[in-house]
């Protein structure tokens, strides 16, 4: 195997496990844990704040780094492909801004909760997290699509 094929595999492996976990934790975590009663839904909400906010930020540097490899080191430029990973890289680019912007404040709020004393408006932060969190899966998606795409040309 190639150094550009191990790239590949790796970008592969990296960011579809990646965006695999963001959709569990949308489609299936996270609705699960919303039908518990409150002091459980809200222990659940700030333990896997603390855990996913510690652990996914390496994650998604992880996954562009990869991408960008891609696009440097395993994609001939200017081709189709080439412009399918550029595409990808700048979509997981975008999705870490929009991160820090929008969901991971909320995310760290959420992860220092008090659970004897909660916000008033501690299910609207949820509600409010699982809207931002739906709108990156979707870029996650479209992201992933497009590096699939690249290295299966």
């Amino acid at each position: 195997m190639t150094f550009p094929n191990v790239i590949e595999v790796a970008a592969l492996v990296v960011a579809g496990t990646m965006v695999g976990n963001e959709l569990a934790v949308a489609l299936f975590v996270h609705p699960s844990i919303s039908r518990l009663d409150d002091p459980a839904h809200s222990q659940a909400a700030k333990g896997l704040a603390h855990v996913l906010g510690a652990a996914m930020p390496f994650w998604y540097v992880l996954t562009l780094i990869l991408n960008l490899l891609v696009v440097f080191v395993a994609r001939v430029k200017w081709s189709t492909p080439w412009w399918l990973a550029v595409a990808s890289a700048a979509i997981f680019a975008a999705i870490i801004i929009y991160t820090l912007i929008a969901p991971a404040p909320l995310n760290s709020r959420i992860a220092h909760w008090d659970l004897n004393a909660l916000p008033s408006d501690w299910k609207q932060m949820r509600r409010r997290w699982d809207l931002m969190h739906a709108i990156r899966c979707v870029f996650l998606v479209a992201a992933l699509v497009l590096l699939v795409v690249s290295l299966v040309m």
